[in-house]
């Protein structure tokens, strides 16, 4: 009898705890919901409530020519991952993304002295608007998004399929690549 009532009384603790784990991971997940934080691997839905997206060709106003199409592949690799966008042609999209390279600096071209010394081997800037094609209206706009390449950056190569970019320019636009996605989901 005492040992049927003990584990009585254990079930009652572990279903007690199992429902508080369960009660305590939705909670903390509904509060890293609210803040804008989104879990790795997740699908991020876009703003204002939009299902689809429309890339539009991007300007390279740089004068290194080919950044434009490896940008465009990894956003377009970046995009395809996440289930909760679908992309479609401008003209039936809810957002329009267009996006502008402005600057490409390397050691060769453009970096200041004080930057090469802190171990800055490139910047790439360009310029995004977002425009929902619904309400005609900007929902995000950022003149100078800008990513810098130092030299303890990695110098992973094997995802854009353009030769003639050296690695630290592909890891550069790799980079900037996903500043732009997590700004487009989180931060817009």
């Amino acid at each position: 009898m005492k040992n049927l009532l003990y584990r009585s009384a254990k079930s009652a603790i572990k279903k007690r705890v199992l429902f508080s784990n369960y009660f305590f991971g939705i909670a903390i997940a509904l509060l890293l919901s609210g803040c804008g934080y989104v879990i790795e691997g997740s699908n991020p839905v876009l703003p204002n409530e939009a299902q689809t997206l429309a890339l539009l060709p991007i300007q390279n106003q740089t004068f290194k020519a080919g950044l434009e199409t490896d940008l465009v592949e990894q956003l377009s690799r970046l995009l395809r991952s996440n289930s909760s966008v679908k992309i479609l042609t401008s003209g039936q999209a809810d957002l329009r993304l267009k996006i502008t390279l402005l600057k490409l600096k390397t050691s060769s071209s453009g970096l200041s002295k004080d930057q090469i010394s802190t171990g800055v081997k490139a910047i790439l800037q360009g310029e995004v608007i977002l425009e929902d094609m619904r309400t005609g209206s900007k929902v995000w706009e950022e003149k100078t998004l800008q990513v810098k390449l130092s030299e303890s950056g990695g110098n992973d190569s094997d995802t854009v399929s353009s030769v003639s970019l050296s690695g630290s320019i592909r890891e550069l636009i790799k980079q900037f690549a996903k500043k732009l996605y997590n700004r487009l989901f989180t931060t817009f």
